[in-house]
């Protein structure tokens, strides 16, 4: 009997978002996966645990009606410029 591979695709991807380096038109490109998405606020006041502040950012939730690989979704955080997905 052989073991069976985890399915590590998944319906829920989260990212963040750099005001610096996403296009401008970052939530038109995501709008054409035709799928839920909701951003936070804008993250402007975020502090490193050393007191440094972070990079202004927003934290994007994808939710799929299909699971979806990491690669499926690397494709699309590299079209915004965005790190990678969780």
């Amino acid at each position: 009997m052989t073991a069976q591979k985890k399915d590590e695709r998944t319906k829920t991807w989260t990212f963040v978002i750099y005001p610096e380096s996403a296009p401008e038109n970052w939530r038109e490109i995501i709008g054409e996966e035709h799928t839920p998405w909701v951003e936070s606020p804008l993250h402007d006041k975020d502090v490193n645990a050393d007191g440094e502040v972070k990079k202004p950012h927003w934290h994007v939730l994808m939710m799929y009606n299909s699971k979806k690989s990491f690669n499926q979704i690397k494709r699309l955080t590299d079209e915004l410029n965005a790190p990678i997905p969780q």
